[in-house]
């Protein structure tokens, strides 16, 4: 399993320099599909895992060891300075690396048992085999916001706001709403909530509009209830295509954005109904 290949290749190299590109080489996959596996299994960027993982182990030294100096700790790990390391180290242990070693504090390895946990624990869930659709070019129009460990952003948030100005975009083609998720950063990765239209003409203020090129897509049809978060159902989700089917298909991932289709069958009130996931794909070739 890739993961498994991408979790190995990092736990061995806690203690040296390591790419985003070297874990994505290692599991396999080009960075862009690694990156959304990645993301779907964990929760996490690979790079976000990374980090968590050397906190985890600087923290296990403050537990045992007196006399390890933080900078020196801090450099061991990968971090550029104290000051670095001191930041990271509270917004994941919730205190100081000083404080967490004067208080007698022992709770890394709870802490890394979490992080694998997600790992092992959750294959995906596949809601089905998919359709094979071609879907001509189309435009939208909506807004976009990067997402990634170092934010406090919310996609649902994203989405109020978007919903709040549907009005706004007056030359909307329907009621159909589309969740793209497009091409960011190793770290981080970029969320558009948008609206299909007839052009990309009197873009309201503060959107933006973009035009999807005609592509092969397997859609994938689930139904989001009320029986646990919807972060988590799509997270499942994801995996189960990213992660389980398409590497066991005949399709490779196509380069053009994926997104999430929510039209008459979702209740966005309640946030629950049937949702489309479409994943752009294109024939693997047959080698010889």
């Amino acid at each position: 399993m890739p993961i498994k290949k991408a979790i190995s290749f990092i736990e061995q190299n806690l203690d040296q320099q390591i790419t985003f590109g070297e874990i994505a080489d290692n599991a396999g996959l080009s960075p862009y599909y690694f990156a959304r596996l990645f993301r779907s299994a964990t929760g996490k960027t690979a790079m976000g895992y990374l980090r968590h993982r050397r906190l985890t182990e600087a923290a296990k030294i403050l537990e045992s060891d007196q006399r390890t100096s933080l900078i020196h700790l801090a450099l061991d790990y990968g971090f550029d300075s104290q000051e670095a390391f001191t930041r990271a180290f509270k917004k994941c242990f919730g205190l100081p690396p000083g404080q967490y070693r004067s208080n007698g504090c022992s709770i890394s390895a709870k802490y890394q048992l979490s992080l694998l946990h997600s790992i092992t624990t959750n294959s995906g869930i596949l809601p089905m085999e998919p359709n094979i659709i071609k879907k001509s070019a189309f435009h939208i129009v909506g807004i976009s916001d990067d997402f990634g460990p170092d934010t406090d952003k919310s996609i649902p948030d994203l989405w109020e706001k978007v919903v709040g100005r549907h009005t706004e975009i007056t030359h909307s083609k329907n009621s159909r709403a589309y969740g793209l998720c497009l091409k960011g950063s190793p770290e981080n990765f970029t969320y558009m909530a948008a609206f299909e239209v007839d052009d990309l003409n009197n873009i309201p203020t503060g959107m933006e509009g973009l035009v999807i090129e005609e592509a092969d897509y397997a859609v994938f049809t689930f139904t989001i209830d009320d029986k646990s978060p919807i972060g988590e159902q799509f997270s499942n989700v994801y995996q189960g295509i990213w992660g389980n089917w398409l590497p066991n298909s005949d399709y490779d991932y196509a380069d053009t954005p994926d997104f999430e289709l929510y039209d008459d069958r979702f209740d966005g009130s309640s946030a629950t109904g049937e949702v489309d996931i479409w994943i752009p794909v294109t024939k693997k070739e047959l080698s010889a």
